[in-house]
């Protein structure tokens, strides 16, 4: 399963990130020195990027940067530029009004003449406005937002044309083509599936699924916070949530940590909630963890999900839907889970001739360790151990794909144990197949306990008849030798 990126974000403000010559190279088009020059076209260009902790924050300077800033462009946005009334670029006074104002008190007196950008275009973040737009002041704000956006960037001042001033590269000249950097910062909401380490409890309960929620805390211009923050896991009819997990398996949880990637202590009921709504789990943050999270800017939310499946998609794959809603803004986000069975066959006979049997017990075991010693088995919803029916089949409902070992360890009334009595196994997603390609399947052969020696044919009368018959016989042999030990002995007698 590859995991998928959303991104929900919160916008920096008016920040138009530049740079010296010494840090970035740089396109200085139309840039002119001496007077202004209204015979010279001008144009105003905005570039849409997100922004990062890490991303440079210079002032912008008016001109195309020769190297993009680091961060993705932003797809949609778009703007309007007001021109200020009562600025006058062509005279001393004009541009010492324009020093003086702000964006809000720019908004006070604007001229009624605005101007819309294109949207900002996708793989580029570029949005432009109408070509030639007058020489004078322009407040500009974001009217369209991206669709990760969170709030629109804070509104900004430039001029057409625009100084590079006494300090700029080059210096004292005239910027006819002006590109402009608000930046939004941004976000990644993911949802994945967290495999249970090698072993352990968790991973003694296969039908156990965790999924791992993140976000990243949005940075913010200076001034704004986070008013919401949420992250909320919608689950399919094949998994329910688990609220009493097995013994040794963590329960759902939450773990924030800062940019430095440290766990930050946050308690459920103090800084965060958890609120089941069917099939939909929230974590909902206070106002004072959305106190917490905005200073914790740049850092990490994961929302750990524990979820137990109930039933195999016919594809063998469970997808799993996430919300990510930070300051208004809503991202959705899914992620990917296989799933399995596993179905024990128990039978005598040859392969073309074969008896189902019943009564044969199994359990599953991690490892052959296990599976040897008979410890440790696998369960299912607390089920370890599972019979054949009449039809000589059982089935092991749901396992995470992976290596198993099974193993008889009871065998059918009459019959004795397998040989070997384990089997090593893999599960697949999907469920059984007994045809090829044959999957989650396996068979165990059995040969009937071994028969005792009985009596002779015949049985115990002529047994009797038979030992009768020889003592008769020994009466019979002693009564003649008694016999004629008498009749020798009167011979003697009369000689």
């Amino acid at each position: 399963m590859s995991s998928i990126r959303k991104r929900v974000s919160a916008v920096l403000g008016a920040l138009a990130i530049g740079a010296a010559a010494a840090l970035v190279a740089v396109t200085p088009a139309h840039a002119e020195p001496g007077n202004i020059d209204p015979d010279i076209p001008r144009s105003l260009t905005v570039h849409k990027y997100a922004l990062s902790p890490s991303s440079p924050q210079e002032i912008g300077t008016g001109q195309e940067l020769g190297t993009p800033p680091a961060g993705t462009p932003l797809a949609g946005a778009e703007f309007t530029a007001a021109l200020v009334a009562d600025v006058d670029l062509t005279t001393p006074t004009g541009w010492s009004t324009a020093g003086n104002l702000t964006p809000a008190a720019a908004a006070g007196r604007l001229s009624g003449t605005t101007f819309t950008s294109t949207p900002s275009a996708p793989g580029t973040g570029i949005a432009t406005f109408p070509a030639d737009m007058p020489i004078g002041l322009y407040l500009v704000t974001e009217t369209v937002l991206p669709d990760e956006a969170t709030n629109p960037s804070a509104p900004f001042l430039v001029t057409l044309p625009f100084p590079t001033g006494p300090g700029g590269a080059p210096a004292n000249e005239w910027i006819y083509d002006v590109h402009v950097y608000p930046k939004n910062a941004v976000t990644d909401v993911t949802k994945t599936r967290v495999p249970a380490p090698a072993n352990s409890a968790e991973a003694r309960n296969p039908d156990l699924i965790r999924w791992a929620i993140a976000s990243a805390i949005p940075t913010l211009a200076a001034g704004d916070s986070i008013d919401t923050f949420e992250l909320a896991d919608t689950i399919p009819s094949q998994l329910v949530y688990v609220e009493d997990p097995p013994t040794g398996v963590a329960p759902t949880n939450v773990v924030v940590t800062n940019t430095a990637g440290l766990t930050q202590t946050f308690t459920e009921g103090a800084d965060y909630n958890l609120v089941e709504d069917g099939s939909t789990l929230t974590l909902e943050f206070t106002s004072s963890g959305l106190t917490r999270l905005t200073g914790l800017q740049g850092g990490v939310v994961t929302f750990n999900v524990l979820t137990r499946a109930v039933a195999i998609p016919a594809d063998g794959r469970i997808v799993n839907t996430a919300t990510g809603t930070i300051n208004g803004a809503t991202e959705t986000v899914t992620g990917v889970t296989p799933i399995g069975q596993l179905t024990v066959f128990a039978y005598e006979g040859p392969a073309n001739d074969r008896v189902p049997l019943a009564g044969a017990v199994y359990q599953v075991f991690l490892n052959e360790a296990d599976a040897t010693r008979g410890v440790n088995p696998i369960l299912i919803d607390g089920i370890s151990q599972w019979t054949t029916g009449a039809d000589g089949y059982v089935e092991i409902p749901i396992i995470t794909p992976g290596n198993y070992w099974v193993r008889e360890i009871t065998p059918p009334a009459g019959f004795q144990l397998p040989s070997p009595d384990r089997i090593f196994t893999q599960v697949v997603a999907g469920e059984t197949s007994t045809v090829p390609p044959i999957s989650n399947y396996v068979e165990f052969a059995h040969n009937q306990v071994p028969a005792w020696q009985l009596p002779l044919t015949g049985g115990d009368g002529a047994r009797w008849f038979g030992i009768a018959g020889g003592a008769l016989l020994m009466t019979m042999l002693g009564a003649a030798l008694l016999l004629s030990r008498r009749r020798a002995a009167a011979a003697r007698a009369t000689v």
